[in-house]
């Protein structure tokens, strides 16, 4: 059992190396800011401690996390040199993950929300409060939304391609009351929008083929 562990350990490592050495090949850069871990099944303590040997040789300045669920954040806890920085989730006023967020606020694990605004979902954007909340600061329920995401101290990520869009996304310079956030937290129904299931997630990840000689 020891000796496939161990096997296995390499295997993830040695992916995990290679990869990140053509990324920065590929992205003709010394280093990188910020690399996730986006694959949670397999050896990902192996490819752990690949970006770990990563952030000592400065080939990359942070590390962190993306979709782990909690016992795979403690176990990387319990076994790691260097901590994630970052947990990249599904996170909106739908789905706000608050058993989760203890976990990563007690580890300072900063969190990255994906689908902030809930991939676009009309029934969220159209929620009344965020209706109401628009009408009162002279905002979109987009920036609303996204306000509540910064003053929980998230770090949202919304998509958009229309340069109005954008544009508004940025311009969150006003400020939501407690009372105004209490509501917003009433709206979660522990809704996600990621509804594949574990093991088809797992297929759809460990099957996966890049090609990091491909051209660009």
């Amino acid at each position: 059992r020891g000796e496939t562990y161990q096997r296995k350990i390499r295997l993830g490592y040695e992916k995990t190396k290679t990869a990140i050495d053509k990324t920065l090949a590929r992205l003709d850069t010394p280093y990188i800011d910020l690399l996730l871990l986006h694959i949670r099944f397999g050896d990902y303590m192996g490819a752990w401690k690949a970006l770990e040997d990563a952030v000592d040789a400065g080939k990359v300045r942070s590390i962190g996390i993306s979709n782990f669920d909690e016992a795979r954040i403690r176990n990387i806890l319990l076994n790691c040199r260097i901590k994630p920085q970052v947990d990249q989730i599904e996170l909106h006023p739908y789905f706000q993950e608050r058993e989760l967020r203890s976990l990563l606020d007690a580890n300072d694990i900063l969190v990255e929300s994906f689908y902030p605004v809930g991939h676009g979902d009309k029934k969220l954007i159209g929620e009344p409060i965020f209706t109401k909340l628009g009408q009162k600061y002279g905002r979109s329920p987009v920036q609303i939304i996204l306000k509540w995401h910064i003053q929980e101290g998230f770090v949202p990520l919304p998509k958009s391609t229309s340069p109005a869009h954008i544009r508004e996304n940025i311009d969150l310079d006003f400020t939501l009351s407690d009372e105004d956030m209490d509501e917003i937290r009433a709206v979660d129904k522990n809704k996600s929008y990621f509804d594949a299931t574990e093991e088809e997630q797992e297929k759809m990840f460990l099957n996966q083929n890049i090609d990091f000689d491909a051209q660009p």
